[in-house]
């Protein structure tokens, strides 16, 4: 059953009841996780080192002698080596090196000195391949210019990881640190953005933090509620956490508590995750449909390209999909719940081999007809 026997299929969703009728609370829907399962703490990021160097012993396949950008700095390597040259011109076929961007990525806990960390080689002058190439030790900088610190210093033997793409390497724990880079996670309330009365200026604060993926009012809300219900009393306090705004939720830090076993707590909480915001996620560039949350649908019918679907009440018996034949049916809400969701029409849609286009393009009708009760994302 395909598109080529231009055969007019009739896709029919029944509903009973309205969607209003429906609801679910959030919490009966819920799932249990932890405070630390959808946070991260405000301090707790990554942070590049970047610079640029020089690359020797390659086998003829580097930048070469009319690249002068990797002249320039071959040059000075041999004058420091106290071998100087008098010219560029001294260093005609010098093709077996090359000039390359170097980029070390230091964990989110941050570094101490002494530590290594991997370093990511690209060519960009007219090196064909790096593979057996070496870096001269260079100096790596905080990606912001602003802050003139050598933070770590690169060198090391070149891995090329695949033969697709010769002129990007890595450098395993090729980069030394010079410098601490420490994570602050603790604030002031003065060193805080927010305005509230039950924020003390003098004492201590972490921020969590959620992705957007989880960011909602209805999430902070759950995860304040949990801190509180669980350690207040630990605090001998009434209120220790406070949701600021979809994304961030501050808490207090009591004197009497050690930092990292209050953070251990904090983390620990459990927490009854709400149901997500209803979201359908469309990727046309890989032909990938993602649906979270409650996504539902409304009574619509939409036609597309010899294909009619049709979302109505239903009237006796399990609501169906039918494909046209007499047979050919497909039970879509045998359970009597009163709706469809997303997922049952996508499900239904697969026995008639809808290409992805096609799908892609009723959603987006319904959405049009104000029918999808769900936000509707395009990536790519």
């Amino acid at each position: 059953m395909t598109r080529m026997n231009l055969i007019k299929f009739t896709l029919v969703v029944a509903l009973v009841g309205t969607l209003s009728g429906t609801t679910r609370s959030a919490r009966a829907a819920g799932v249990n996780a932890r405070v630390g399962d959808v946070t991260k703490l405000k301090g707790q990021r990554t942070n590049k080192l970047i610079g640029m160097g020089l690359v020797t012993g390659l086998s003829g396949t580097g930048d070469g002698d009319e690249y002068l950008p990797s002249m320039r700095p071959l040059a000075a390597a041999l004058k420091r080596f106290a071998n100087p040259v008098s010219s560029i011109e001294e260093l005609g076929g010098s093709n077996n090196c090359a000039i390359v961007m170097l980029e070390a990525v230091l964990p989110e806990f941050g570094v101490r000195e002494g530590d290594t960390v991997d370093v990511q080689v690209t060519a960009f002058g007219a090196a064909k391949s790096l593979k057996g190439g070496r870096l001269l030790i260079t100096p790596l900088l905080y990606h912001d210019f602003n802050v003139q610190k050598v933070f770590a210093r690169a060198s090391g033997a070149i891995k090329v990881l695949s033969e697709s793409d010769l002129v990007t390497g890595i450098i395993r724990n090729g980069a030394t640190v010079e410098e601490d880079v420490l994570v602050r996670f603790l604030a002031t309330g003065r060193e805080l953005p927010y305005g509230a009365d039950w924020i003390d200026p003098n004492e201590h604060y972490i921020t969590l933090v959620l992705d957007d993926a989880h960011a909602s009012w209805a999430m902070v809300h759950e995860i304040a509620t949990s801190i509180n219900t669980e350690l207040a009393m630990a605090a001998d306090v009434e209120q220790v956490a406070l949701a600021v705004d979809p994304k961030n939720v501050i808490v207090h830090v009591p004197k009497t508590q050690s930092v990292a076993s209050w953070i251990q707590e904090v983390e620990n909480a459990v927490l009854l995750v709400p149901d997500a915001e209803a979201r359908v996620i469309v990727d046309r560039l890989s032909g990938t449909i993602v649906v979270s949350g409650n996504a539902k649908m409304s009574p619509v019918i939409v036609s597309q390209r010899g294909l009619t679907v049709t979302i109505a009440p239903r009237q006796n018996g399990d609501a169906v999909a039918s494909t046209g034949g007499p047979n050919a049916f497909v039970a879509i809400d045998p359970n009597g719940a009163g709706d469809v969701n997303v997922g049952d029409l996508l499900e239904a849609l697969k026995p008639l081999n809808v290409p992805i286009e096609d799908r892609i393009e009723i959603l987006t009708k319904v959405h049009e007809l104000g029918k999808l009760h769900a936000k509707l994302i395009f990536e790519n």
